[in-house]
């Protein structure tokens, strides 16, 4: 565990005086792809792939990454944001702006720090001494989104536009439209049967999920639900709004932007740990259940696809001064 700490120590210190680079933005991004690489170790030793590569840290360290969950967010962490890494330390070298890809970033790994850590204390999981190496996985992304509002630029994105002489609803945004409300309503059931509702619309709406969501001692998804209700769901009301409006804040953007890196994360690990086989069997879904994919699938593709539609849709401000 201090061995942990030390290299770790080490690595920042060894770069940080060793190399021309003083951007501690790019130090942090270099060392959390070093971490990312690691979490794909763990992730084939838990499989079965490779053998006693880390076997004594995750005996004494971290043994809750053996779970089911944690094998989960360490897949993502060594595929989904190790491509995040390289592409935000990409676009540090090239200079070019990085601010979406870091929000989107910085919304991911908070909400799986979040849920990770809330699910070690109150679940069947215990803390150790190494639990503490997670935290720099929640300061460093804070601290990121600081810099992100603080100094990074803002693309091109006009709050109000008269481009349009009249303003219309596209068939894509009422898709959209019923899109959010189809997943407002299913985090809603979810939340209830979380709580422990009885009302049978709510529990057939995640039928497959019900003795998991109810059942299961380890609370990690319980705990990304109640995540989901508090945040996400104000998130799509607005969304929502904005869709019947005219004008598109900027704050939609990023709002959007860090709304679909939460989905993505939460729902690979969700999806993974929910078929993965030393989940216990009353708790395992059935991998061909469409009725499990369905609503499980909509709620990471609609918030991509409204980032799509605002980025295709907006008006960079040369447009507004050709027109005006």
């Amino acid at each position: 565990m201090v061995l942990s700490f030390g290299t770790l120590s080490a690595i920042i210190l060894v770069v940080y005086y060793g190399s021309r680079i003083t951007d501690w933005m790019y130090l942090g991004m270099a060392l959390f792809t070093w971490t990312a690489v690691i979490d794909s170790t763990i992730s084939l030793e838990y499989l079965g792939i490779t053998e006693n590569f880390m076997s004594e840290y995750l005996k004494f360290g971290e043994p809750y990454l053996l779970s089911s969950w944690g094998s989960a967010i360490c897949v993502f962490d060594g595929t989904g944001f190790y491509i995040m890494y390289l592409v935000l330390i990409y676009l540090f070298t090239n200079k070019k702006s990085w601010r979406s890809v870091g929000i989107y970033w910085a919304g991911a790994i908070l909400n799986s720090m979040i849920v990770l850590i809330t699910g070690v204390f109150t679940g069947k999981h215990s803390a150790t001494f190494c639990t503490l190496l997670n935290i720099p996985y929640i300061v460093f992304p804070i601290f990121v989104l600081f810099r992100i509002f603080k100094t990074q630029n803002r693309s091109n994105w006009v709050t109000k536009t008269k481009i349009q002489e009249k303003f219309s609803i596209k068939v894509h945004d009422v898709f959209l439209i019923l899109g959010f409300i189809g997943s407002i309503w299913i985090i809603l059931a979810k939340f209830l049967v979380v709580l422990g509702s009885k009302v049978w619309v709510f529990k057939e709406t995640v039928a497959p999920e019900t003795a998991l969501l109810l059942e299961d001692p380890a609370r990690f998804y319980s705990i990304q639900v109640l995540l989901f209700f508090f945040y996400i769901i104000p998130a799509q009301i607005v969304s929502v709004y904005y869709l019947l409006q005219e004008e598109k804040p900027q704050y939609l953007w990023e709002m959007s932007a860090a709304m679909a890196g939460i989905m993505l994360q939460a729902q690979f690990s969700y999806i993974l740990y929910s078929f993965d086989t030393q989940t216990p069997q009353p708790f395992r879904v059935d991998w061909t259940d469409i009725n499990f994919w369905l609503p499980n699938v909509l709620l990471v593709i609609i918030p991509h696809l409204f980032i799509i539609r605002l980025y295709i849709h907006r008006v960079p401000d040369t447009k507004i001064a050709k027109k005006q």
